[in-house]
């Protein structure tokens, strides 16, 4: 519960005994930004806002603790992740290994049903960017990312980015879209990379990711300083 203004932010759940359904509410209200990086779990609270006891509360959060997006610090209690420089470059820097990768996997594999789910995912930007809706447009950006791992066809590669990566970055943009204009050229930064992945140009692609990997680790460092100022001031 927001302790400033009383208001739910999970909501309650009809079924208290379904642990996933506890797993996949907090996940949601954590990575749309409803509790904030750094932000302590109290336990006892969400049980009573979720209208359930403390067993499922405790269960979610340990399963949520082993998705990196819950760290427990001892003698202190469970906290929201907090960013800092060094994640955000461990991160970004994780990332520009991986996705290179995936793309040139895709490349060699495609097949006309992955044009058309790649196609699907990049329709899906283009349309929230030109709604100017932030919080869609963030969360289609990070779907779009998932299915490029998925069409790579390699379950560990896919099962690194959704267990270090996706979460993580989908929380970063929370930070990223208040300090920057977030509909600049995302929808076309897009389109250039998928017309190169249909395309097969390899090369071409491995430089797109790699400069759209850059812009975007600049932008959450940056924005995370401006981040860190305002809360210093």
């Amino acid at each position: 519960m927001n302790g400033e203004t009383g208001r739910l932010r999970v909501g309650r759940i009809s079924s208290p005994t379904l642990v996933n359904t506890v797993v996949e509410r907090l996940r949601e209200s954590i990575l749309f930004g409803l509790f904030a990086p750094g932000e302590r779990i109290v336990e006892a609270e969400l049980a009573r806002e979720l209208g359930i006891s403390r067993g499922p509360v405790r269960e979610a959060l340990a399963l949520l603790e082993k998705d990196g997006i819950i760290v427990n610090i001892p003698r202190k209690g469970k906290f929201v992740l907090g960013f800092d420089a060094k994640l955000v470059d461990e991160i970004y820097s994780l990332r520009g290994v991986l996705e290179p990768y995936a793309t040139q996997l895709l490349i060699e594999s495609l097949t006309e049903e992955k044009r058309e789910t790649l196609e699907d995912a990049l329709r899906q930007i283009e349309a929230a960017a030109d709604a100017g809706d932030v919080l869609l447009l963030a969360e289609k950006d990070i779907e779009f990312h998932n299915r490029l791992y998925e069409l790579a066809d390699h379950e560990l590669l896919r099962q690194t980015w959704n267990e270090n990566i996706a979460g993580k970055l989908r929380m970063l943009l929370n930070i990223t879209t208040r300090t920057h204009e977030p509909l600049i050229d995302t929808g076309s930064n897009h389109r250039i990379l998928v017309e190169a992945i249909l395309a097969k140009e390899r090369r071409r692609t491995r430089q797109l990711v790699t400069r759209h990997i850059e812009d975007a680790w600049r932008r959450a460092r940056s924005s995370l300083a401006a981040a860190e100022a305002d809360g210093g001031s």
